[in-house]
């Protein structure tokens, strides 16, 4: 069993030294499917963040280091920012179980995954609600990062922004007041 769990290890550390010393094709990160509603006196805000974890990300993640996503949310009431927050999606692999656990701060989860693919799907997914009782109008502006890790096996800091091309995703929104009222 341990001999199991060091050589999942080792290749975890061999792979992550093949890929700071190989070249790589980065990532394209871009947010789609962006919804932003403001209704009664809440503004839901929904994304997802596509083409950001393909390429070298998978054998990343099955290293074992808790590697985390930010997303940054800003909403402006015309042009004065009346709130900010940053949230966490944070994944950790378990090589025993051979699974993912992810936690999802804005929606307040934490999940076990076997499945990469859905995976993927969790963490791109952004959602979050904001109770908004003098909203006027304005807009919302969501952007993701990610920040350095740094590697023990090699002793050394890796910047997580290579893989989006040193490029943070980011995508302003019109949020108006929806009428509810019927005529």
């Amino acid at each position: 069993m341990f001999q199991t769990l060091s050589n999942k290890i080792l290749t975890g550390v061999i792979t992550l030294s093949m890929l700071l010393l190989s070249s790589y094709e980065g990532n394209n990160a871009r947010f789609e499917n962006v919804f932003a509603s403001y209704v009664g006196n809440r503004i839901f805000i929904s994304a997802e963040l596509t083409e950001a974890f393909s390429n070298d990300f998978e054998e990343l993640f099955q290293s074992g280091q808790r590697i985390d996503i930010f997303f940054k949310v800003q909403i402006l009431d015309f042009e004065q920012q009346i709130e900010e927050k940053i949230f966490r999606h944070a994944v950790i692999f378990d090589p025993l179980n051979h699974e993912y656990t992810v936690y999802l701060e804005e929606q307040g989860e934490r999940l076990l995954e076997a499945d990469y693919a859905h995976l993927i799907e969790l963490i791109s997914h952004f959602e979050y609600t904001y109770n908004a009782e003098k909203y006027r109008g304005g807009y919302i502006i969501l952007s993701s990062y990610l920040k350095k890790i740094r590697l023990q096996s090699i002793k050394k800091e890796y910047d997580m922004m290579m893989l989006w091309k040193f490029k943070q995703p980011k995508i302003k929104v019109d949020c108006q007041p929806q009428d509810t009222s019927s005529n």
